[in-house]
């Protein structure tokens, strides 16, 4: 448990030292009922993650022009892209691309790409995101 709270940290301070606003944490509460919504429970590293942070705040982005979503918008995004097997939680651009879980597998995939997952887990994809790493483009 203390290295997922470590590497939670790391990001959130990362995200701090760029000037990126960041929402409070979700409630346990508010993560179960969108989780009901979805069909689909979230991994412990993006539990883990949320609690502290509800992603970035005002449609903020990073450097690489990557903004990590809310709950409210993971929800709201899932219902508009008509895909329930997909569940996006950051876009690239303004919605040029997201990224997501898909149902199936629990792994990260590029929505545009859907071939090979570019993370096995959330926290991979927190250190791509990160270090602005090419396989996120």
């Amino acid at each position: 448990m203390e290295q997922l709270t470590q590497w939670t940290d790391l990001a959130i301070e990362h995200w701090k030292s760029k000037g990126i606003k960041l929402q409070g944490g979700a409630t346990p509460e508010k993560i179960r009922d969108i989780e009901s919504i979805l069909g689909f429970q979230f991994p412990a590293d993006f539990t883990k993650l949320y609690l502290k942070v509800n992603g970035f705040a005002d449609s903020e982005w990073n450097e690489g022009m990557f903004s990590l979503w809310p709950m409210e918008k993971i929800r709201e995004e899932f219902h508009a892209n008509g895909d329930t097997h997909y569940i996006a939680f950051c876009d690239y651009l303004i919605n040029s691309h997201t990224i997501g879980y898909h149902k199936s597998d629990g792994l990260i995939y590029k929505d545009y790409r859907m071939v090979e997952p570019i993370a096995n887990n959330f926290q991979e994809f927190i250190q791509l995101l990160n270090s602005n790493d090419d396989r996120l483009y």
